[in-house]
């Protein structure tokens, strides 16, 4: 059986989702919405709890610097490092072995850290935060999919949300840039729901809201984060609103913004100006220089879109626009939401660095335009059927139709079963997280010749500073100087250094360290 890959843990949150959801569903059939909405949340911390719980080690990209640079901020949360003790002289001049570490925005990494703090360090707490930020995008569309259309849209959007197999890969630490952009995605998110709630009711309340959660989407990814502000300012000219004072709310909300968001960068730029300045500069790179080799062509993200949203995706999202235009409330905002698709996907088409989560931003969107259309479908089929218990079990199948076919718990066992021996990649970092944890070595140490980038990784779990190359006779004799001894991993193809092998203080680790060069 397939459950059989997965611990007691993990299928134990799986089955109390099946239930949770079928209660969900239940209430939702009988026109109970906030216990239908209660249990679909409830849904959701269970299956982002079952994603969290996929890979039991830190991923390779990018979840490994998360996860160091958190746990050395727990220590001092303005000063985030990557090299927490630089012990060895070098040029940490690249974001991959940087002292400080400002190659993204801080606060998903402060949310990291407090939850360190509060359950210790392991890899499910590096991701609770994601679990709960999970629940919460849940609840915001499921809010604004029923101001925008009616309740069963904002339903079924909360079903495709937490049904949504990327965003699981996200959560897991699995898929690039894991937790950056599953938080900074919910931010926004988060902005753009508040918009919509203040539309709606009109209360200030939600235009501080607006500030908040977008100031916070910036300190998660940078400048994206005001993607809010390009949906008002469409809504306002859609609808006529050319003077100074139609702006003042949205003045209101952007003073919040920047009163969130500018502090960091001020600090960075006094405190840390040189690094700052060359985060900034390899940031901004990304528009015209596939950093890291991540190029594509033009259509790259649309290539994408099934990988995010479904197979059938991209032939289902032009009807899908058409009827949340067709069916919704709220006609000015839906039209600016379209163009903040547009927007993004234009935006990061022309970028020359491409990344498949560039574009997540502007989930929640698309994931309530595909909801009208599941609700246009029910509608069309429950008329002909005139039959409200007929219409009802209808609506039930084929959400847990959609739900079938969308959670794929066979390709999970496929892509995280840590048992396989054909699963090369898990059984790798397997493997070198139980090398690092035994290695068991003296707090003056610093470990050498660790393969590839996953110093890193050894950084994590062994706490000691670690590098990927044998050190120079300088290098070892200030080492000397400190007070540090030297543990090296023995190299494959080549004899250790007379100085390294003659110093009886010199830890030789006679084990494999498995991966990329």
């Amino acid at each position: 059986m397939i459950l059989t890959s997965f611990s007691n843990t993990q299928v134990i949150l799986l089955s109390t989702a099946g239930t949770t959801f079928l209660l969900s569903l239940f209430f939702q059939v009988k026109q109970k919405e906030y216990l239908a909405v209660g249990f679909l949340i409830i849904t959701a911390l269970l299956v982002f709890s079952f994603a969290a719980m996929l890979d039991p080690f830190i991923n390779l990209w990018d979840e490994r610097f998360h996860a160091l640079v958190a746990k050395n901020m727990m220590n001092h949360p303005l000063m985030p490092t990557l090299y927490d003790d630089p012990v060895v002289n070098m040029a940490y001049d690249r974001w991959d072995r940087y002292f400080i570490w400002l190659h993204k925005q801080p606060l998903f990494l402060w949310q990291i850290a407090l939850s360190y703090k509060i359950f210790g360090i392991s890899e499910f707490s590096l991701r609770i935060p994601d679990i709960i930020l999970g629940a919460v995008m849940v609840f915001a569309m499921y809010r604004s999919g029923k101001l925008l259309v009616n309740p069963r849209v904002g339903y079924l959007a909360g079903v495709l949300a937490l049904s949504t197999m990327y965003f699981l890969e996200l959560v897991a630490g699995r898929q690039e840039v894991d937790h950056n952009d599953f938080t900074f995605m919910v931010y926004v998110s988060l902005s753009l729901w508040s918009l919509i709630e203040y539309r709606k009711t009109n209360r200030t309340f939600w235009i501080y809201l607006v500030g908040a959660f977008s100031g916070l989407a910036i300190l998660c990814k940078w400048a994206v984060g005001l993607l809010v502000y390009l949906g008002w300012v469409i809504v306002n000219l859609y609808q006529k609103k050319y003077r100074v004072r139609d702006y003042s709310e949205m003045a209101i909300a952007l003073s919040i913004t920047f009163l969130i968001a500018l502090p960091w960068q001020i600090l960075t730029f006094f405190w840390y100006p040189t690094e700052a300045h060359q985060a900034f500069l390899l940031n901004s790179s990304h528009l015209w220089v596939p950093v890291d080799g991540q190029r594509g062509i033009f259509w790259y993200h649309i290539e994408r879109f099934h990988d995010i949203y479904g197979a059938f995706a991209p032939f289902l999202i032009v009807p899908a626009f058409y009827l949340l235009l067709k069916n919704n409330r709220d006609k000015a905002f839906v039209i600016s939401c379209i163009w903040m698709v547009i927007g993004v996907y234009l935006f990061f088409s022309l970028a020359e660095t491409k990344m498949a989560s560039f574009t997540i931003v502007v989930s929640m969107i698309i994931i309530i335009a595909f909801a009208a259309l599941m609700d246009s479908c029910w509608s069309w089929i429950n008329a002909y059927l005139d039959n409200a218990f007929l219409g009802k079990m209808v609506f039930a199948v084929m959400v847990i139709g959609v739900l079938a076919l969308r959670f794929d718990v066979g390709s999970l066992k496929e892509k995280h079963s840590v048992s396989d021996p054909k699963n090369v990649y898990s059984q790798m970092l397997m493997h070198n997280k139980e090398v690092f944890l035994s290695l068991n070595l003296p707090e003056n140490a610093v470990l050498f010749n660790v393969k590839g980038r996953h110093y890193i990784e050894a950084m994590f779990y062994t706490g000691l500073p670690s590098y990927n190359f044998v050190p120079t006779l300088l290098q070892y004799k200030d080492l000397k100087a400190k007070g540090r001894r030297v543990a090296i991993i023995r190299p494959k193809n080549q004899a250790l250094p007379d100085y390294l092998v003659n110093d009886s203080t010199t830890i030789i680790i006679d084990k494999e360290i498995r991966g990329y060069n």
